[in-house]
């Protein structure tokens, strides 16, 4: 079998003279007379350090080859793995997730890549922007803010562009499609922006074997020899997108595989969904994107199709979680399993799935907040994709097609925010997509119109900088005199109301510690924050410029209001 960077026996001797001559000039290290000393390196809190070994007397299927690469602070010890990118090179990453020195040492039953040491300084970040990777507390999404103990509320919120960067279809556009697209990543990330969201989705399917590959109908058949080795290309540009994003604050959300009655799944694979071929593919997964912070990954979709598929599929979870060596969230669509790390709901209704909206759904707040509160060990995210007007370009008839509406996606947005921070999924399918999800030419499913675009994209700045407090709750008897909604922390010196359709609003604030200063802003318009003035306790009607979506926010917002160690500043006054 061929491998990547096939070498004769001679060639394969002389590089090898070369590397261990190198190698002589750094301190030996007990037996290990190739054992190198990487000596100090500094570094910063969420900035991934990447490491280089050269290794020319492998033999057998480099992926297979197994090293690995222990970190240890004083407070806590990370393993990776090492992973091969051709040319006879491996690489091992690490991100630090707090300050402090730490010490690495390499593990492996190949000479070339045992015994070598080294240590990290990691400084604290030096962009506040930077975040590092998603957890949560209790049921609210958080990110790590200047180390693993300092966490904030996240607004997880998705974006897709399957007419233009990511598809499930041949086509020119899509990004993972072929490595020579990597320049389109710039375009999708402004996309996404313009489109008022900070986090775009990607989903890779067979392409982790070859890159633009979307089922095992792309290979010669189930046992083809490309199967038996991960795309370098394909992590390359997968890899490139998942820092792009975070370099700028944001996030990537990726399907790892799509539908198994289309053949998109490992259920394929010659040797099955647990065997040799996807045992290395994960193993490959958690070495290259482990380290990264700014991702998370759900299984696939319509997983019901898979004759084991939620056993599979924590399963999956398991693998990763076991070898990644950094948290990351995974998902499975549809089920209920302490294997993942957040609740992924279907949304097509009448499926025997553990977690299920409404036909359609979710059918509103009541729902949304209903589905909170009944998981509070986790997050939840509604990872079917809530794309513009998706029931009226929908085959069949289905009740209210006009749910996702712009008046319905800019609502939904909201409502699932206000719940408390469940998950989502926004964007639009595209007209060269497939039977079950077109987005026709000059129908209703095309593009966001710029003023839903414009919603999105004030909803996503209300809520930066702190505004979803991981202490707050729904408390919804504090509004009258509109539709609305509120959120409050458990200090009471922060609330956030959402009213909708209204020129007024009474709120109350009869707990108000002091006096805290309120502004407003309409959900529909560009986002700009009118002052409303110092509020005490006491109810209060406030008059609004015209009628629209508003939303509101009492208290100051940002400094004292994260948490450390899984408590709140505000809890622990």
């Amino acid at each position: 079998m061929n491998y990547p960077s096939p070498r004769s026996r001679a060639a394969s001797t002389v590089l090898s003279v070369c590397f261990f001559v190198l190698l002589a000039l750094a301190p030996v290290f007990g037996n290990q007379a190739g054992a190198r000393d990487f000596g100090n390196r500094a570094a910063q809190v969420w900035k991934t350090q990447e490491f280089v070994l050269a290794n020319s007397d492998w033999s057998g299927n480099p992926f297979d080859l197994v090293a690995t690469v222990t970190f240890t602070h004083a407070k806590e010890v990370r393993t990776t793995e090492m992973f091969y990118v051709g040319n006879d090179t491996w690489k091992f990453r690490f991100t630090g997730t707090r300050t402090g020195v730490w010490k690495f040492s390499t593990s492996s039953s190949d000479a070339d890549l045992d015994g070598h040491v080294g240590s990290i300084t990691v400084e604290p970040r030096a962009n506040v922007d930077i975040k590092g990777f998603l957890t949560h507390v209790g049921n609210k999404y958080a990110v790590m803010e200047e180390d693993i103990d300092h966490l904030e509320g996240y607004v997880y919120q998705v974006f897709m562009n399957q007419q233009d960067y990511e598809q499930q279809y041949n086509h020119s556009s899509r990004i993972l499609g072929n490595a020579s697209r990597v320049n389109l990543i710039d375009d999708y990330w402004n996309n996404t922006q313009d489109n008022g969201f900070d986090i775009y989705f990607f989903g890779v399917f067979y392409s982790w074997f070859r890159m633009g590959a979307l089922s095992i109908g792309d290979f010669s058949s189930a046992d083809d020899v490309a199967l038996d080795q991960p795309d370098p290309a394909l992590f390359d540009t997968l890899e490139f997108a998942i820092k792009y994003a975070h370099q700028r604050g944001g996030r990537a959300h990726i399907w790892a595989w799509g539908d198994n009655d289309r053949k998109q799944t490992p259920n394929h694979l010659g040797d099955g969904f647990r065997g040799k071929r996807h045992r290395r593919l994960i193993r490959y997964i958690a070495a290259r994107l482990g380290p990264l912070p700014g991702w998370s990954m759900n299984f696939g979709f319509d997983t019901i199709e898979m004759p084991n598929a939620e056993a599979d599929g924590a399963w999956w979870a398991d693998e990763l979680n076991r070898t990644m060596g950094w948290p990351h969230i995974l998902t499975s669509r549809g089920w209920d399993d302490r294997s993942f790390g957040a609740h992924s709901y279907a949304g097509f209704g009448g499926s025997p799935y553990d977690l299920e909206t409404t036909g359609k759904g979710p059918s509103g707040y009541r729902e949304i907040r209903q589905d909170m509160a009944a998981h509070k060990d986790k997050p939840s995210i509604y990872e079917e994709r809530h794309t513009y007007n998706r029931w009226r370009c929908w085959p069949g008839a289905v009740p209210d097609p006009d749910r996702l509406s712009e008046t319905g996606c800019r609502r939904l947005i909201w409502w699932e925010t206000m719940a408390g921070g469940m998950g989502g999924f926004f964007g639009h399918f595209s007209e060269r997509f497939n039977q079950y999800g077109p987005f026709r030419p000059g129908g209703p499913c095309g593009y966001h119109p710029e003023s839903l675009k414009r919603a999105f994209r004030t909803h996503r700045e209300f809520w930066k900088h702190g505004r979803l407090i991981l202490g707050m709750s729904p408390d919804n008897r504090r509004v009258s005199g509109a539709t609305g909604y509120c959120l409050v922390a458990a200090d009471r010196k922060h609330l956030v109301f959402f009213v909708e359709d209204a020129d007024s609003v009474t709120v109350d604030l009869s707990d108000l510690p002091g006096s805290r200063p309120v502004f407003a802003v309409d959900a529909k318009a560009e986002y700009e924050e009118i002052d409303v003035g110092h509020l005490k306790a006491g109810i209060h009607t406030i008059r609004l410029n015209r009628t629209s979506d508003w939303a509101l926010a009492v208290g100051e917002f940002g400094e004292g209001t994260s948490w450390r160690a899984g408590r709140s500043t505000e809890e622990r006054r």
